[in-house]
């Protein structure tokens, strides 16, 4: 069998050869296949433990209308559980008030596998009604609108295993190895929060707080949301572990973790915090040494994500994680779920307090929200915290995003988890999406404000990419409806075939674009590009709108070649850079006008036999007045301009010129 490849992959290729990153015994099959190789493990534990389609798991549109009815407060989880078993038993709380103006019908969800033994309303027993994993309460009494009330579900029984089930596993049991420890824990994303208790799963609605009861073993510890209120003595040697959070949760980050764990704990001073924070980890016994220099960085990655984000959102809590074999982490509020510690899953993981926990995408179609957040967050951390593996991060990111010429970090089908957690188009081009971010405001200090003014915008709510875009917009001052558009919404990457050559003192630049995907034919966006010459390297920002572009720059001594993005700002590949003397503009006509430089980045130069024109003056792009001078002489300066282009009219007696610059 003879393998062809297309040039596209051809291109990936050798942009991955010029990144370092190809693993030859894989050769081009690799590329060719364009798996998701590079797993983030982030993505790893969701993946572990749910299928990749959940269609017949989510709730149907008529019983999500009747959760809609109500607001949800409060949950208080009352259970029994091991840490060697996937038997619940137990009640759960609901508080709520009424929404629509009369509710009749009280609508959750829990899966089939659990009995429900009783459901009371302000403690009258209610009829109940099952339809696989939705169930509706009749109320005995009607509550009108804004009214309160309260739903508690007794239920018992075994939670599905092996993601046999509609929509996998949210609780699991399993053994820890090399450690030999036996663990149970939940992991409720996306969907599976209703696979251990009685819940309402739409993003929207978070609880306003969650208790947390767990009666286990004596033997064992529980880790949970929140603050440890108390551990009570109980008969029969059992204890019960009594856990409280007053902060917004959504119902997928609620969480359980039961095992035989030792405790290592610290606190953490941040400045703004009344009091040290309190990080408390339960760990595997002799774990600890293992780990203890990576959870110790916990400590720096809380200063500086409060420093760059703002103030940890859980303060007056905690922060910590609970051991469990799930193949990476998972960032449950306060408390992250991680089975092993190293420098991005914990920055990452606790990176999530921020995006995703505290500000919660709306629906998975922009899971990019959480997960492209937490993971550009590692970047952060790298760079101020170990500044030499920043390289490495951006070529991996990199590295998986190419692996994927098609497809949107807007996910498109939300009910296949695969796609949700596609850690090369959610988490590397959804971080990415935030690197050319970074770039095209030209600024870190604007960059982090936006950071800061989103979460401040939708500090315990949720929020979509248009929500994002609009405060993008408003401190910026600028439209980014093209950005968006072609990054998130768009498919692909763009791919650039360039061409140079120097005539005297310039150098002439053409750059044709086309594109990974036949469904973004164009991407606008910011080109760095590097020219080398005998005496000096210069880099230039331009702008690139269209197809094919032309450039020239006055440059100093001999070219001696031209590198595109050589800080890796851009997502992309290059087909070609050449030099091609072809390229060079015939001289013009006497007494045609000549601007240079043009691109310019403040000064310019007229070049024309018609002398010093009376007046000029600019326009933007879309025709907006700009100002009119007289220049005092065939120099002049646009340096107070913002880049971009903009179009000039110059008046020579009864003459009228016009024509296009650049400014940089």
């Amino acid at each position: 069998m003879v393998q062809r490849f297309t040039a596209l992959q051809f291109l990936v290729f050798f942009k991955l050869l010029r990144l370092g990153l190809l693993l030859f015994p894989c050769g081009l099959e690799a590329v060719a296949q364009a798996p998701d190789r590079d797993l983030h493990l982030c993505a790893a534990s969701r993946l572990q433990t749910v299928p990749a389609l959940l269609a017949d798991g989510i709730t149907s549109p008529p019983h999500r209308d009747l959760m809609r009815q109500y607001d949800l407060h409060w949950y208080k989880l009352d259970l029994q559980l091991e840490r060697n078993s996937l038997d619940i038993s137990g009640n759960v709380v609901l508080n709520a008030s009424a929404v629509a103006i009369t509710v009749r019908q009280f609508a959750f969800e829990l899966h089939s596998n659990f009995n429900i033994q009783q459901v009371l309303l302000n403690g009258t027993p209610c009829m109940v009604r099952r339809s696989g994993n939705e169930v509706t309460a009749e109320l005995p009494t009607p509550v009108t609108a804004g009214q309160k009330f309260q739903v508690q579900v007794f239920y018992a029984g075994r939670a599905p295993s092996g993601a046999s089930a509609a929509i996998g596993n949210g609780f699991n049991t399993g053994i820890a190895q090399p450690w030999g420890q036996q663990v149970a824990w939940s992991l409720s994303e996306p969907f599976a929060a209703s696979e251990w208790f009685p819940c309402k799963q739409l993003l929207y609605d978070k609880a306003d707080s969650v208790t947390v009861w767990v009666t286990t073993d004596v033997s064992n510890k529980v880790g949970a949301n929140g603050l440890l209120q108390r551990i009570t003595p109980l008969p029969d040697q059992k204890h019960r572990y009594e856990w409280r959070s007053t902060y917004p949760i959504a119902y997928y980050l609620i969480s359980v973790a039961v095992g035989q764990y030792e405790e290592y704990s610290f606190d953490v001073a941040l400045p703004g915090a009344p009091k040290p924070v309190l990080v408390q980890n339960y760990l595997y016994p002799q774990a600890l040494a293992t780990f203890k220099p990576e959870i110790d960085r916990t400590g720096p990655f809380l200063q500086l994500f409060s420093e760059l984000f703002g103030l940890y959102p859980f303060h007056r809590e905690k922060y910590g994680h609970s051991m469990a074999p799930i193949g990476g982490g998972m960032e449950h509020q306060t408390m992250t779920t991680q089975s092993t510690f190293e420098f991005t899953l914990t920055a990452h993981e606790l990176a999530h307090q921020w995006w995703g926990n505290e500000v919660t995408t709306a629906d998975w179609s922009h899971i990019w929200l959480n997960e492209g957040f937490a993971s550009y967050s590692e970047l952060l951390a790298l760079e101020k915290l170990w500044p030499a593996e920043r390289a490495n991060w951006l070529n991996r990111a990199y590295q998986s995003t190419l692996s994927q010429p098609a497809g949107s970090v807007f996910v498109k089908d939300s009910t296949n988890v695969a796609r949700i957690f596609s850690s090369a188009l959610t988490y590397r081009k959804g971080a990415l999406v935030l690197h050319m971010l970074r770039h095209a405001l030209a600024s870190d200090a604007l960059f982090l404000r936006v950071l800061q003014e989103y979460r401040q915008a939708y500090q315990h709510k949720v929020a979509t990419t248009r929500d994002f875009q609009q405060v993008v917009e408003r401190v910026s001052g600028r439209s980014f409806q093209y950005f968006f558009d072609q990054w998130v919404y768009g498919e692909g990457f763009p791919i650039f075939d360039v061409s140079w050559a120097q005539a005297g003192n310039k150098v002439y630049l053409r750059s044709l674009q086309t594109t990974s995907s036949p469904a973004t034919p164009l991407f606008t966006t910011e080109v760095e590009y590097k020219i080398r010459t005998s005496l000096k390297d210069t880099v230039v920002v331009v702008r690139h709108r269209q197809q094919q572009e032309e450039y020239q720059f006055q440059v100093a001594g001999t070219v001696l070649g031209v590198e595109v993005d050589p800080n890796q700002w851009l997502l992309e590949v290059v087909k070609s850079v050449r030099e091609d003397a072809l390229i060079i503009p015939p001289a013009p006509p006497a007494g045609t006008l000549v601007l240079y430089p043009n691109p310019t980045w403040g000064e310019v130069h007229l070049r024309a036999g018609q002398g010093v024109p009376q007046k000029i003056a600019i326009y933007d792009m879309v025709g907006r007045h700009i100002r009119t001078f007289a220049p005092a002489g065939t120099t002049f300066s646009v340096a107070d301009l913002g880049a971009g282009t903009y179009f000039l009219k110059l008046w020579y007696d009864t003459n009228l010129v016009q024509t296009r610059l650049i400014k940089l």
